[in-house]
């Protein structure tokens, strides 16, 4: 809790600095080099050694050379420095479109090509839904939150099937991450982190070609229940 005080003001002023850096960056370089240079190398590793936290990764050397979509639950607000500093590629995020009037934040995820969605509006959700698609076909690896917000306890909750519409559409493999103690670090509502262990696992590629049969909402459900397998294999 002390080192969480202590450390906020440095992690604040870190994220500024990284998001004008990156902000510069994307003046002569693609977004997603820029991402993949500012979230992977600079930014992510210094917020967990400031707050003292060590990640366990468990990593997938199986993971598909294409674009892929990368599905994590969702517990906390270090789960987004956690999926970066994990992937080692340039990572594009589907977000609530709240925080695109977060000051430099939204404008640094804009500028960097991050997709915002209104779910609060269907047709609206579906547009932000199929642009994230055309990402993806175009070479950019995706990353989804797919219960849609914060979990309060830990459980999974339902997977919304945004995600694997367009995954099914376009054949996009879909790669689940596991993260657990990410919430004990950061409570959902919090602003000060604890140090402590988050592990993280990569899990085995899905592809919807493999599964024909599947609707969306079946797809979803199965990748739900195969983070869930992941989930309680870090328990034990």
């Amino acid at each position: 809790m002390i080192r969480g005080i202590i450390f906020l003001p440095l992690v604040l002023v870190w994220t500024l600095l990284t998001g004008v850096l990156g902000l510069l960056l994307r003046i002569f370089f693609k977004p997603e080099k820029c991402v993949y240079w500012i979230a992977h190398f600079l930014w992510s590793p210094v917020v967990f050694g400031l707050y003292g936290i060590k990640l366990r990764i468990r990593k997938n050397e199986n993971l598909p050379d294409v674009p892929a979509i990368f599905i994590a639950n969702h517990t906390s607000q270090l789960d987004i420095p956690v999926v970066v500093y994990a992937i080692p590629r340039g990572l594009f995020f589907v977000a609530k479109k709240e925080l695109a009037k977060v000051p430099l934040l939204g404008q640094y995820m804009q500028a960097m090509g991050m997709i915002f969605v209104d779910r609060g509006n269907r047709e609206k959700a579906i547009q932000s839904m199929n642009e994230a698609a055309k990402k993806v076909v175009s070479g950019k690896n995706l990353v989804t939150f797919p219960e849609g917000t914060r979990s309060e306890n830990g459980a999974l909750l339902p997977f919304k099937k945004g995600s694997f519409v367009i995954a099914q559409n376009a054949n996009i493999p879909i790669v689940p991450i596991a993260i657990s103690g990410a919430e004990k670090a950061l409570k959902k509502g919090g602003f000060i982190a604890h140090s402590g262990i988050i592990k993280v696992t990569i899990g085995e590629v899905i592809w919807p070609k493999e599964h024909p049969d599947f609707t969306s909402a079946q797809l979803a459900n199965y990748a739900q229940m195969e983070l869930e397998k992941l989930i309680k294999a870090q328990q034990n």
